[in-house]
């Protein structure tokens, strides 16, 4: 038989109080991190959806952040608008305004222009008003109905051509 004897004197008890605020302590840290991070995060989607709006670009953002670097990332959903073709100038244009308007920093933005399959109506029809407002829609109907298409050429085919 085994007789185990336990009691709690004044030490024990306030070194087991301790942990227990610590504990406590560290768990309250983190639930406040996250908050704050979720807060910093809809700041963000908040100003860059309003900067594309003032602008008159209606936009899908997201926010995220990278969980092994710990960075801010930020992914931009928008028509293919010819005046995005340059988005890495724009880019850096918009990550100085989130600093300086939200305080937040950004480290990385990430653009989507999703393209319309090839039979989307704004491709067929003739009428479409988005291939009149936008140059850059335009020029992917005209290529879509002229049979553009894009085929592999064997390498032999192409080290005889070079």
């Amino acid at each position: 038989m085994f007789t185990l004897t336990f009691s709690l004197d004044s030490v024990a008890l306030y070194a087991l109080s301790a942990n227990l605020l610590a504990l406590c302590t560290f768990v309250l840290v983190v639930y406040a991190a996250k908050k704050k991070r979720a807060l910093a995060q809809a700041k963000i989607i908040d100003f860059v959806t309003e900067y594309f709006l003032n602008t008159g670009v209606e936009v899908l953002v997201s926010c995220s952040q990278d969980p092994v670097s710990k960075q801010t990332l930020v992914q931009i959903e928008s028509a293919p608008l010819k005046r995005f073709r340059f988005s890495n100038i724009l880019e850096s244009n918009l990550i100085g305004h989130i600093a300086r308007i939200t305080g937040e920093k950004v480290d990385k933005i990430y653009w989507r222009f999703p393209v319309p399959p090839q039979n989307d109506a704004m491709f067929t029809e003739k009428s479409s008003p988005l291939a009149e407002d936008d140059p850059y829609l335009f020029e992917m109907r005209a290529a879509a109905t002229d049979g553009y298409t894009v085929t592999e050429i064997p390498a032999e085919k192409s080290a005889k051509r070079s």
